[in-house]
């Protein structure tokens, strides 16, 4: 049933530390207030990255885009309970500023986030994050994409199907 809510844009969430970061990939992320500035995931219950964000209580959300696919697949597809995925990874994590949960440094974003609360639903813990700090590289300007000019990740359905934005704005 969910299936039909797709395509979704597809983000990394980096828990962990910059010594060990655990990135995941996930399409489950949601804007939630402007004021305090909140953002939402979900995360399965049996997911490593729910471990370590319930145990430091903050992560980042990385916006990566069409060239760093490869990397967004093995973060989605290896375990970091089993495997280091940053040797796996051809990124740089980085210190975030306010976050002991690292950046990375070729996304286009990083938005850093403390856990403000949490909420079982199911299969899967839904982080309410309140968002502390935000770096960004040209894929952005003044808050907005740029949509013309990079390839933002959108997963088309279940397995490796992605795709990203046409550069064409519509209007009503």
């Amino acid at each position: 049933m969910i299936g039909y809510l797709y395509p979704l844009r597809t983000y990394l969430i980096v828990a962990g530390s910059t010594d060990k970061p655990n990135p995941m990939t996930a399409d489950w992320v949601v804007p939630l207030s402007f004021n305090p500035p909140l953002l939402g995931v979900a995360i399965g219950k049996k997911r490593y990255t729910r471990k370590l964000i319930q145990e430091q209580k903050d992560f980042v959300v990385a916006v990566p885009t069409m060239e760093l696919l490869k990397d967004v697949w093995v973060a989605g597809t290896v375990s970091g309970a089993r495997v280091n995925k940053a040797e796996r990874m051809g990124v740089t994590f980085i210190p975030s500023k306010k976050v002991r949960a690292p950046s990375i440094k070729e996304c286009q974003a990083n938005i850093e986030c403390t856990v403000a609360k949490e909420v079982e639903t199911g299969d899967h813990i839904f982080f309410v994050g309140e968002i502390v700090n935000v770096s960004h590289g040209d894929a952005f300007q003044d808050e907005k994409p740029e949509i013309r000019d990079f390839k933002f990740i959108m997963h088309a359905f279940s397995g490796p199907n992605f795709v990203w934005q046409g550069d064409e704005i519509v209007r009503p």
